[in-house]
């Protein structure tokens, strides 16, 4: 009996103990930006005439007018406020 308590224990340990590792080595989720630091980042970088910024799916997506002159559609990283995805903006 006592060897099947001990052995108890141990598993007890061993699977709280790993639960707790884990928990310790897994990223902390970062703060993401809010739209008006997503549209500071955006003007940073060269983009004007910035409208429509809206969240969806886990990315903000953004209309707005690039270096070129040409008017896109933008996915932006919610972290970082860099730019994932840019095409050219077929609502015109």
């Amino acid at each position: 009996m006592k060897k099947a308590i001990a052995g108890s224990i141990v598993a007890l340990v061993a699977v709280f103990g790993a639960h707790t590792l884990l928990a310790q080595t897994q990223p902390a989720a970062q703060p993401q930006l809010d739209a008006k630091q997503i549209i500071a980042k955006l003007e940073s970088a060269g983009y004007t005439s910035i409208t429509d910024v809206e969240k969806d799916d886990g990315m903000w997506e953004v209309d707005a007018v690039n270096s070129a002159g040409q008017r896109v559609e933008l996915d932006v990283d919610p972290v970082s406020g860099n730019v994932v995805r840019e095409q050219p903006d077929d609502n015109d």
